[in-house]
């Protein structure tokens, strides 16, 4: 018998909750992440909306959770880490963002974009007595990002938090060279050119010691390697 799909959905809010339980409604719900910054939780508005939200799906798993609010690198990121951890536990993930707010909503496209998540949001009728209706979902293309090579996908994941020189680097990519051979020569040549063209590109931070060069994921990195490793994950193309 085939397993039943459980859809957990990303829920950034914002002022107004009435787009958000209209466009939740038209997919099958298990779960909703309530997506916020911190400090809106005492926003009247933001309060009204996440309680329309319980009322409206009672019964159902609720959380909720703070993102940043002035980096959106890092709420990006954050919310990157609840989509792999909901995929984690079995999840197929959506991300609505009908209702929320301008920063939030940014943060959740980035995500959806390295992630290849659905993301959408909601078509309204024209508005009549005041009075909101949904006409329809808007499922929001994702830009397509161009893809790193097999080669500069493998160095960004090794030099997880940080390697202080590219023979650590070499050590962890092919530990089976000796120092010193012309093997590791050539393979220091190698990755002195992918690492130039991922620090061009803004995936890597790289810093002089001595004759070493420190390296260490830029957040756009993070954000790319943690987005690749969720479409891995999620049985998408790498």
């Amino acid at each position: 018998m085939e397993e039943a799909k459980v859809y957990t959905h990303l829920v950034p809010v914002g002022f107004t909750s009435d787009k958000l339980v209209a466009s939740l409604r038209q997919f099958p719900v298990h779960k909703i992440v309530i997506l916020m910054h911190k400090g809106d939780e005492n926003n009247k508005f933001v309060k009204a909306t996440i309680n329309d939200i319980f009322q409206a799906f009672k019964g159902f798993e609720i959380q909720d959770t703070f993102v940043d609010r002035e980096n959106v690198l890092d709420s990006s990121l954050q919310i990157l880490s609840i989509i792999e951890e909901e995929i984690r536990q079995g999840s197929i993930v959506k991300i609505n963002i009908a209702g929320g707010l301008r920063n939030i909503g940014i943060a959740a496209y980035i995500a959806s974009i390295v992630s290849d998540i659905s993301i959408y949001s909601d078509i309204p009728k024209p508005i009549e007595d005041g009075r909101y209706s949904l006409k329809g979902i808007l499922d929001i293309p994702r830009f397509p990002i161009k893809e790193l090579a097999k080669e500069q996908q493998s160095i960004l994941k090794e030099i997880r938090d940080g390697v202080e020189s590219v023979d650590v680097l070499i050590s962890r990519l092919k530990p089976e060279l000796e120092k010193g051979t012309t093997e590791f020569g050539n393979e220091r040549s190698r990755l002195s050119h992918h690492i130039k063209k991922l620090r061009k590109a803004g995936f890597i931070e790289t810093e002089k010691f001595s004759k070493n060069l420190s390296i260490r994921k830029s957040m756009l990195g993070e954000i790319y390697v943690k987005g690749n490793s969720i479409r891995i994950m999620s049985g998408r193309k790498p």
